[in-house]
């Protein structure tokens, strides 16, 4: 009997480590920050594979999934297998607009936002597309705290600490152009069975790092045409 997954093609989720999980903002350093990531592939796996034969501890699952991020040091795609058990739907996420830097209750949720999102966009060549994720890298939170002395207190030898709010944007994406499009076939080849779209979508972009345009072919339900960040009218 086939498993039944979790977690399926265009869904966002992120590794379980993520910090934003349990709490508004990071803490320590920002770079150990899991991306957050997109359900490229659901993979179904062999049972026997799970199991160590030597000791019978459970080494793997069936079902694994390739999830894609955007690594902006290089500007480039990624993908990486990770298994259903390591994953958290990005629901529960805590990433919020901050009306000041204080409490949680003076935060406007975007999770929500993100969330309505459309399954995909409608296809149209030249159209602008943005990644699902988008968003919700922007704005990531880290806090720390600064030590701040005036002459009085370092006389009486007297420390106030002030609490820094910095935005961590590593994996934010650029803002993309569609110039292809194809069809796949979803159909379960072989005996590693998948789940794929049949909707792949030929995206264009910048690469600062390569000084030219990159393109790549992704699912559709990567994307929204939904401006994440519309300009206001001027007054």
């Amino acid at each position: 009997m086939q498993e039944i997954n979790k977690f399926k093609v265009g869904d966002i989720v992120s590794l379980k480590t993520h910090p934003l999980f349990h709490d508004f903002f990071i803490k320590g350093d920002g770079k150990y920050t899991p991306p957050i990531l997109i359900v490229k592939e659901v993979h179904f796996e062999d049972e026997s594979k799970t199991i160590a034969l030597d000791n019978g501890y459970i080494i793997a699952e069936k079902i694994k999934y390739i999830c894609t991020y955007f690594d902006d040091n290089k500007s480039e795609f990624v993908d990486s297998a990770i298994y259903e058990m390591m994953l958290e739907s990005f629901v529960n996420l805590k990433i919020a607009l901050l009306r000041t830097n204080s409490e949680s209750d003076n935060h406007i949720d975007l999770i929500e936002e993100v969330n309505n999102y459309p399954l995909m966009p409608s296809y149209e060549y030249g159209k602008i597309l943005y990644f699902k994720t988008k968003k919700l890298e922007v704005f990531k939170k880290r806090t720390s705290n600064k030590i701040v002395l005036d002459d009085k207190q370092r006389t009486a030898k007297l420390e106030k600490k002030k609490k820094i709010v910095q935005y961590v944007v590593n994996y934010a994406t650029p803002d993309f152009v569609i110039c292809g499009f194809t069809a796949e076939n979803p159909a379960k080849k072989g005996k590693s069975k998948k789940i794929l779209s049949a909707n792949i979508v030929k995206v264009k972009w910048f690469n600062p790092f390569k000084q030219k345009f990159s393109d790549v072919y992704l699912p559709m339900e990567f994307f929204t045409d939904i401006n994440p960040f519309p300009s206001k009218p001027l007054l």
